[in-house]
């Protein structure tokens, strides 16, 4: 499996990178302000969009971000912190301004279990870097929360092709981020079977 993560110029970018081809992924890392027509994205299982620093509500943050979450060669696209954001943005939904400016605080989680929160406890601890959040919205499936907040920290949309982390699960003190980097790739290799079912009707 080959996935594409466009990178925000985050420092975390090469900490999912490892994550990843520790379980065998193959991941090639393009910079976000690439323009989106001088990458071949039919070479690609799915995308992952970075952390990164910025507003998605600022075109001159968001680089390539909505062109390449128009382009249906990726099955499916997970967004982390920025990246969820962005996801977000494109879909219309609301961003908003948090209260408290959260740079590396451990925070509880609260999981639904449904989406890529498959199989993790319904509470586990996860490391927050973020001034910026998403605002619960009828578009978005809500899988997990903060405990202590409210806050959104995960959703997915009902057909399953987009996804969004708020908190970092790259980072060292965040539990389960490689079940959950694990169970993305799993959802990627479910669509492309199923694409392959499709076109051999």
């Amino acid at each position: 499996m080959r996935i594409m993560l466009s990178d925000n110029r985050d420092s975390f970018t090469y900490n999912i990178v490892n994550m990843l081809t520790s379980k065998g992924i193959e991941v090639e890392v393009h910079d976000n302000f690439t323009p989106a027509d001088e990458i071949d994205t039919s070479a690609y299982d799915g995308l992952i969009i970075s952390p990164g620093p910025g507003n998605p509500l600022n075109e001159s943050d968001r680089g390539n971000g909505f062109d390449l979450l128009r382009d249906e060669n990726f099955p499916a696209v997970l967004g982390i912190c920025f990246g969820h954001q962005l996801i977000a943005s494109y879909l219309g939904c609301e961003i908003y301004r948090t209260e408290k400016l959260f740079h590396g605080e451990i925070d509880r989680i609260r999981n639904s279990g449904q989406g890529i929160m498959d199989g993790i406890p319904q509470e586990f601890e996860a490391v927050r870097y973020h001034s910026l959040a998403v605002m619960p919205d009828q578009r978005l499936e809500t899988d997990a929360v903060s405990a202590t907040d409210g806050s959104l920290m995960a959703f997915h949309t009902r057909d399953g092709r987009l996804y969004g982390i708020q908190f970092h699960p790259e980072s060292h003190y965040s539990q389960y981020g490689s079940k959950l980097l694990s169970n993305f790739v799993g959802v990627l290799s479910e669509r492309g079977r199923r694409d392959i079912r499709q076109e051999s009707r």
